[in-house]
């Protein structure tokens, strides 16, 4: 029979020796991922004027599970960015996902800072439609 052989001390450790940076920096990549995945789905789900909304109902259980794969990764980050700060593992990387992370949220919410009636930043909304009145030949 064999002697108890005492574990190693990175066996001790269990989770809190886990690279929590490069976990940190993973998961914000896989947000940004989702992000992009998303944005590709809408642009599928765009059909022609007039079709309805049957290509929209056809990838909202995609548009979905992307979504809910998007906001876990984005709170993994954040847990993993807060453990590798804390634990002294890797906080480059953690402060790299945590930047990563922050970029991705001002760019999602720099365009609802926008009003609504202006389709370019700075530039001034046309005054009327740009489709001509019925019966006027030009």
């Amino acid at each position: 029979m064999m002697a108890d052989v005492p574990a190693s001390p990175a066996v001790r450790r269990g989770w809190r020796g886990w690279a929590w940076g490069w976990i940190a920096l993973g998961a914000a990549i896989a947000a940004w991922c989702g992000v992009f995945v998303m944005v590709v789905l809408m642009f599928t789900s765009m059909g022609s004027p007039g079709d309805g909304d049957n290509a929209l109902r056809g990838v909202m259980p995609m548009l979905l599970a992307t979504l809910s794969l998007t906001g876990t990764a984005a709170l993994a980050c954040v847990t993993a960015s807060v453990l590798a700060f804390r634990l002294r593992r890797q906080p480059a990387g953690g402060g790299v996902g945590l930047a990563l992370l922050a970029l991705l949220l001002v760019l999602l919410v720099i365009p609802s800072l926008v009003p609504g009636n202006a389709s370019v930043v700075g530039a001034l909304s046309a005054p009327s439609p740009i489709w001509q009145v019925a019966g006027v030949q030009g």
